[in-house]
């Protein structure tokens, strides 16, 4: 071969070495910002709760019919014990002298922390990542053990068969259908089913993930200004929050709570009743009448309507609960009543 041969083969083999090497690079740097965002998980702009369709969704949940409300009843669901705004350090103190650590090795105590410390984003990762944990699974089964016990009311009143319009179990019944937005007779089998679909609860692992990635674990703007967890939306101008990357012309506002505990108990009720998550409650009913207990991981495949990234939202919520082991918390977990004299002792030292 010519040194002219050469020189052009050297020449090409470089031009071809530096397109590789910056292709190379240049996916390096977007598995680098992927994992980033990943390992953040802060609010994303496309994130949303409700498609604009579903803003019929009451601001207010209804409430359960008289013949239902259980209220705080102990033998039914044990008294959360509210804590105020707190920093990480008291509320880790309280924590610890509950004996609740992450992931937790025992009864989970019935606490609601009302807010995340302003200094959340201050915290080492992991610690953060472990409070904001702790801080939001009692919350999250307390929501669900609601649901779970007004299931078993249900239940034991459609087991009755026919029952008479003029007794109080119908007026429940139709009464519920109206909280869970289910038409028809409650003597009807669809009526029956649809609203059995409706009032379940939401699988813990996928619940903390969404929380977390929607949250920035529990960093974000809408987190500290409006205890908003799960990025829902809301089209009235007194009751939100304008985000600041709002397209122009657009008219929703990021809602606002007044804490955590109402955050959750919105996510679990939008989930069982807003029309975009009808196939998630299909594949939960089938999980259930397969005997299965439904999975977070599983289930989350079916939130393409959460966010406007669709299946690459779905991935991450899946990723999340895999890397950070949600989908291995206990089954058998119990939400048990909290020491209020632990607390009030732990609040003391700590002052």
């Amino acid at each position: 071969m010519s040194n002219v041969d050469n020189a052009t083969t050297h020449r090409s083999w470089a031009r071809h070495t530096l397109v590789l090497g910056g292709a190379l690079v240049l996916m390096s740097v977007a598995l680098w910002f992927g994992w980033l965002s990943l390992a953040s998980h802060q609010l994303s702009v496309g994130a949303q709760m409700l498609r604009e369709d579903e803003t019929e969704l009451p601001d207010d949940i209804p409430p359960l019919p008289s013949e239902l409300t259980y209220g705080e009843r102990a033998d039914l669901l044990p008294s959360m014990i509210e804590l105020p705004a707190a920093s990480a350090d008291e509320i880790e103190r309280i924590f610890d002298a509950l004996e609740f650590a992450w992931p937790p090795e025992g009864p989970v105590p019935a606490v609601a922390i009302m807010t995340f410390p302003q200094a959340m984003d201050e915290l080492e990762v992991e610690r953060r990542k472990a409070l904001f944990f702790r801080s939001l699974l009692p919350m999250i089964m307390a929501e669900n053990q609601r649901m779970l016990e007004t299931r078993q009311r249900v239940e034991e009143m459609l087991a009755q068969g026919m029952i008479a319009e003029e007794s109080s179990d119908y007026r429940a019944l139709a009464t519920l259908g109206q909280r869970f937005r289910v038409d028809g007779d409650p003597n009807d089998d669809a009526f029956r089913e649809s609203l059995l679909r409706r009032i379940d609860a939401v699988p813990v692992d996928m619940a903390l993930a969404q929380a977390a990635n929607e949250s920035g674990w529990g960093t974000s703007r809408f987190t500290r200004e409006a205890n908003n967890l799960f990025g829902v939306w809301t089209w009235q101008p007194d009751q939100g929050l304008v985000p600041e990357q709002r397209a122009e012309g657009a008219t929703h506002r990021v809602r606002i709570f007044p804490n955590l505990q109402a955050s959750v108990r919105n996510y679990v009720y939008t989930i069982n009743v807003g029309d975009a998550y009808h196939e998630f409650r299909l594949m939960r009913a089938q999980a259930r009448g397969a005997d299965a207990v439904p999975r977070g991981e599983q289930l989350a495949t079916t939130l393409t309507n959460y966010s406007e990234r669709g299946e690459d939202y779905v991935a991450e919520i899946q990723s999340m609960i895999r890397y950070n082991s949600l989908n291995d918390l206990d089954e058998t977990l119990e939400l048990w009543p909290a020491d209020n004299t632990v607390i009030l002792q732990t609040e003391s030292d700590g002052m």
